[in-house]
């Protein structure tokens, strides 16, 4: 998970701002400065190159402070959208794409091998399609819905978009089938084994992605 999406531009989000938002990330500041006051005006970034820390390793004690405390069942409808768009539905889509061509690759190459799970390069494009349309209809009549957590409403598909859950679900299990869990077999190329660990972590994710939705977001808004 990105961890701005969360916190915000380190360059941007100031120590009192978080603080007020996470008293407990007060602790996390101090370790870096121990002096730091609880109502300084100072970015994160800035903080941190005053500490002589990376940004980024501030960043990341911040978010793990954070999300501790304000686990993502409890984020607000607004943030929890964003997260959504910015941090699966995007990186889905941008995979996606990757995931495909490195299947196609791996069948062309190694088409003679045993161990190749024959058709993986049409089952990992079927799910692009089949999330690339999910995601277009989900956000259309679905999610713009919700955004400020908008009164629901009867006509919002949300059962549908539950059942294409389902579908995308056993394409995942499908997949998994094929790859034998993503382990890949010993006379497995360096790709191949990039193509299962790349492969594992989008299941992984569109998983996570549909708990999020399926049981955090969605009963929010249904009767």
């Amino acid at each position: 998970m990105r961890y701005q999406t969360i916190l915000g531009s380190c360059s941007t989000t100031t120590v009192n701002q978080l603080i007020h938002r996470c008293p407990e990330t007060l602790s996390v500041f101090r370790k870096y400065v121990p002096d730091i006051p609880e109502d300084s005006p100072v970015t994160v970034k800035a903080l941190a190159e005053e500490s002589g820390a990376a940004p980024q390793a501030l960043c990341r004690d911040l978010f793990d402070v954070y999300m501790e405390h304000n686990p993502l069942e409890d984020l607000d409808t607004d943030l929890l959208l964003k997260l959504i768009a910015e941090n699966y539905d995007a990186r889905h889509l941008e995979e996606l794409p990757k995931l495909h061509r490195l299947a196609r690759k791996i069948e062309a190459v190694h088409r003679a091998n045993p161990d190749v799970p024959k058709g993986i390069t049409l089952a990992v494009k079927k799910l692009e399609d089949t999330l690339r349309n999910h995601i277009e209809k989900e956000h259309t009549h679905v999610m713009n819905q919700m955004v400020h957590d908008q009164p629901p409403r009867q006509e919002t598909p949300i059962a549908q978009m539950n059942e294409e859950h389902s579908a995308l679900k056993q394409q995942l299990s499908k997949l998994r089938d094929m790859t034998h869990n993503y382990q890949a077999p010993a006379s497995a190329c360096r790709s191949w084994k990039r193509f299962y660990h790349e492969l594992q972590a989008l299941d992984f994710g569109l998983s996570e992605q549909i708990y999020l939705e399926r049981d955090v977001l969605f009963p929010r808004f249904q009767f």
